[in-house]
């Protein structure tokens, strides 16, 4: 008797499967700028605007703000392209979740058609944008992310567990595309630490958030791994696993020495604490544990960037370019490194990579006999 007269004061639920969405109402500008915003997830295209700007910023000698800026809004267009190609061609399964519903295309806030006409545009100008401010192989790994994010991985969700896999790769490739922009070669040590990084990382943020909306995937038809795993043993293995594997590239980095050996430590710092708190969702597989991890990997993915560009043995040293970006950069930051503090009062040698590797000879001194 309860729960009859509670139905009968709430409203009938709308079965969105089979009732159309609703013709948009006008908006004002402000208000369509806010709607081209969801449909471009503007906090994930900000993200993927920092991971490019670490690129550009570990290749550039001189910090150039008008390919930094067409790098920037370029990479931020793609990603905005990318992301309503994604939402417009899953209108139908955002409807049936939670978390997503709420949109502009399935709650009938925007057409179909302005939706595709946004996403067409913002990647025509991404592509234009880093074709004129960058080069070729930049505008071409943009477009190419557009591709790959909007049919292979978004089609492959509904099919299979390795659309996860596909999105990993599609978040490795801003910071490369952020290195080539700034003129160097794709093949380099470099980005491939970077993308390592971005591709390695986002299987413990994306399992451990999928764990928390596992029911609501569901509901979508979305084939995620925490999806079909009930218990959640295989998406526990899969965040300590990956958690685990991103421990030894700061090593790596170190090694090949792009950076100085103060990375490798404080990264492994980093990946420490994140694989306790794998353990720990190993362990007790709670939403609680899953944001534990989830939260640790927004705080940490930019705090490693930010170390790698602070302790890269950069290119400009060579030459002695006091003037170049990551050199001012590296100066001011110093100010705030702990080890570099701590190692001068002594006189011992700097942990931190020096601004000037090479020493200038004072003119008394190059001038005298041998």
């Amino acid at each position: 008797m309860a729960q009859r007269s509670l139905s009968a004061v709430r409203p009938p639920l709308v079965d969105h499967r089979r009732q159309e969405s609703p013709a948009p109402s006008i908006v004002s500008a402000g208000g369509r700028l806010g709607l081209y915003a969801e449909l471009s997830k503007a906090r994930l295209s900000a993200l993927v605007v920092v991971t490019a700007g670490a690129g550009y910023a570990a290749g550039a000698e001189v910090f150039d703000p008008v390919t930094f800026s067409c790098v920037a809004a370029g990479t931020s267009l793609a990603a905005a392209s990318a992301n309503t190609f994604n939402q417009w061609i899953e209108r139908n399964r955002d409807k049936l979740m939670k978390r997503t519903c709420e949109r502009p295309l399935p709650s009938g806030r925007i057409s179909t058609s302005e939706a595709f006409g946004w996403g067409v545009a913002s990647a025509g100008s991404s592509t234009a944008l880093l074709l004129a401010g960058t080069n070729p192989v930049t505008a071409g790994l943009g477009a190419f992310n557009i591709g790959l994010y909007a049919l292979p991985y978004t089609l492959s969700k509904p099919k299979t567990e390795w659309n996860t896999w596909t999105g990993a790769l599609v978040g490795a490739i801003p910071p490369v595309m952020g290195w080539t922009a700034a003129g160097g070669c794709v093949l380099a040590a470099e980005p491939f630490l970077l993308a390592s990084t971005l591709f390695l990382w986002q299987f413990p943020h994306f399992f451990a958030l999928a764990w928390i909306h596992r029911k609501d995937y569901a509901r979508g038809g979305h084939q995620m791994v925490p999806v079909n795993d009930p218990s959640g043993e295989r998406t526990a293995r899969l965040v300590f696993n990956y958690s685990l594997a991103m421990m030894p590239v700061p090593v790596l980095a170190s090694a090949l020495d792009v950076t100085s050996w103060m990375f490798a430590v404080e990264g492994i710092g980093i990946s420490t604490y994140a694989i306790m708190l794998a353990n720990d969702f190993k362990r007790e597989r709670t939403n609680d544990n899953a944001r534990r991890v989830f939260k640790c990997s927004l705080w940490s993915l930019p705090l490693t960037l930010a170390l790698f560009l602070f302790h890269r043995k950069h290119a400009a040293s060579e030459s002695n370019d006091e003037g170049s970006f990551l050199s001012n950069a590296k100066a001011s930051g110093k100010q705030f490194c702990l080890h570099e503090q701590l190692s001068r009062p002594g006189g011992g040698k700097a942990l931190c990579p020096k601004v000037d590797a090479v020493q200038k000879v004072p003119p008394a001194l190059s001038d005298s006999p041998r």
